[in-house]
């Protein structure tokens, strides 16, 4: 009976029949309907367990897509770190989820607060009930590695990999208390009216206060902030990855918000289309407005592909909660809004030093945040398929805003109690230090140079060992340009110093012109001081870098550092 809408109402009915032959048709409606089906009669629930699996394959592709995303953000030397912090997510993600993790968010018996049952997630000998649990363990788990994946680019470069497993290990618990309050029936946010349809807050909120806490515990990159290393070496290693990561980020977002239907039979499939329509009209918002954005920040000039990916990123995230309570119109400004707030939250983010690199702040806890409260504005309830309140904007008052509201404050609450404990205390363990925890939980300044792909998973750069006379006839941006069998990128290292400048939100420290003649571009960089850009570059290499700079640059003028196709090599 749990699971059909009308099982209250049938029941109201039941008390309020007057006449024995009433309560006689009742019953034997209620023998018909809500028994067990015998083998054979659930063809209705394989048609649904196969949309949800479908859906759940197409959203674990998106690790692929986190996984591009942010090695194509960080800096050469870590590539293959982040890659290999994915498939641990999954691993360990995993792991959890089926011992405890799918019993909290969905175990029967529950309470307001948590389940108490199905630990670990075996679905026994019944055939449908074992469907039914298998099926929404999968989806489940699917979201659940999504939200902790979300960490594993805002620590990039610097949090030890094996904290990064054990905190996967221990992540999902936590957000499986978020999942339980707003996606099962019994939890006290769901019970109170509050609508998060596809894990705005679980999952993007939750993962991106996380994402937060761990980078003020981990602080920046060295020289990222403090002038001691130049800007262009905090360019992403590929734009290109980024742009890849996008697109599977993209489509899979589609099965992540439609998937959320649970099913396609009786009215679910008008959700789910309505879910993929609104979606993509989102997207084109997001997409608009951050184009606009770059275009604004450049003064016409560039159209950064850091600006688009977040700005579209961000309309995503912004539509998952809303996408199945809004109408399809209502998903442009829903998706502007997102892209520019994620947008604008990482350039602030950023002016306040604190080092992001792939911008999951912004995009995630700032443009999810703008996505729950969206439902509370835009929510339509005569919308077919779906059970919510009105909006403010539907007639609905203040009601549901306020109740999406407790929704972002309990999450925020939840992830910031959770996460400061976890970093805070395997910090001083590792550390022996109360009062520095840092110290346990980054990278040594040794091996952040050196870059995790080396000396952690045995990856070697090819042109190690080419003579330094060899590297005489090399560009100055070729250490940068991600070249690929000697192809440059079109723009130089001055361009890339102008992009880095103002995709980072450094655009006030230059006074950038920028000429294009005859198809060649060209950058005139100068600084409020009237410094050119070779004035620059010698003030900047006369700073006083930390000694493990300062090797990194003897290294740079003697050894060609360029990057095949084939960058690395595994040492056994």
């Amino acid at each position: 009976p749990s699971y059909c809408q009308a099982w209250e109402e049938c029941a109201k009915h039941y008390q309020d029949s007057s006449s024995n032959q009433n309560r006689d048709l009742f019953e034997d409606f209620f023998e018909n309907i809500f028994q067990e089906p015998q083998e054979g009669e659930s063809r209705g629930y394989a048609d649904d367990a196969t949309w949800i699996l479908t859906s759940s394959f197409v959203i674990f592709t998106m690790q692929s897509g986190f996984g591009l995303l942010e090695s194509g953000s960080c800096s050469p030397g870590f590539e293959v770190n982040i890659m290999m912090k994915n498939i641990v997510d999954v691993v360990f993600t995993s792991l959890t989820y089926y011992l405890v993790g799918y019993g909290i968010s969905f175990g029967q018996p529950s309470t307001p607060f948590m389940g108490k049952g199905s630990f670990p997630a075996d679905g026994g000998y019944g055939e449908v009930e074992s469907g039914l649990l298998y099926s929404q363990y999968i989806f489940q788990l699917s979201f659940a590695a999504t939200s902790t994946t979300i960490v594993s680019g805002a620590v990039a470069m610097r949090l030890k990999f094996f904290i990064y497993v054990l905190y996967s290990l221990l992540a999902v618990i936590f957000y499986s208390f978020v999942a339980h309050w707003t996606f099962d029936e019994s939890g006290f946010l769901k019970q109170m009216g509050a609508h998060d349809f596809a894990g705005g807050a679980s999952v993007h909120v939750f993962g991106g206060t996380n994402g937060l806490v761990a980078t003020l515990f981990l602080g920046p990159r060295l020289g990222r902030f403090d002038g001691t290393r130049p800007i262009y070496d905090f360019l992403p290693s590929s734009p290109t990855s980024q742009c890849l990561g996008l697109l599977c980020l993209w489509w899979g977002w589609i099965g992540f918000n439609c998937g959320s239907s649970f099913g396609i039979t009786d009215d679910r499939w008008v959700v789910a289309i309505r879910c993929a329509v609104t979606t993509i009209n989102a997207t084109v918002g997001g997409g608009i407005a951050s184009i606009i954005y770059t275009l604004w920040r450049t003064k016409g000039k560039l159209v950064i592909p850091e600006h688009v990916v977040n700005g579209i990123l961000g309309s995503l995230v912004a539509i998952t909660p809303a996408c199945a309570s809004v109408h399809t119109y209502d998903a442009f400004p829903i998706g502007a809004m997102g892209a520019l707030l994620g947008l604008g939250i990482n350039t602030f983010v950023c002016h306040c030093r604190i080092d992001d690199p792939v911008g999951a702040v912004g995009v995630h806890a700032g443009s999810g945040t703008w996505g729950l409260l969206s439902v509370g504005l835009f929510a339509d309830s005569e919308l077919p398929g779906i059970r919510v309140m009105d909006g403010l904007f539907r007639g609905g008052g203040f009601k549901l805003l306020g109740l999406q509201g407790l929704t972002i404050l309990c999450t925020v609450g939840w992830a910031l109690m959770w996460s400061i404990g976890f970093f805070y205390f395997v910090g001083t363990i590792l550390s022996r230090d109360w009062k520095d925890p840092r110290k346990g939980l980054r990278l040594s300044p040794e091996e952040e140079e050196q870059g995790a792909d080396s000396y952690l998973h045995g990856i070697i750069d090819l042109q190690d060992d080419v003579d330094s006379n060899d590297g005489d006839n090399i560009t100055p941006s070729d250490e940068f340009s991600g070249n690929v069998c000697g192809r440059e990128r079109s723009l130089n290292r001055k361009t890339e110093m102008y992009a880095s400048n103002l995709c980072r939100g450094h655009s006030d420290d230059l006074k950038e012109i920028i000429n294009v003649e005859n198809g060649d571009t060209k950058v005139n960089i100068t600084s409020d001081d009237g410094d050119d850009a070779e004035d620059l570059e010698r003030k900047n290499s006369q700073a006083s870098p930390a000694p493990v700079m300062a090797k990194r640059r003897s290294q740079r003028d003697s050894k060609s550092f360029n990057r095949t196709s084939m960058r690395g090599a595994l040492l056994f």
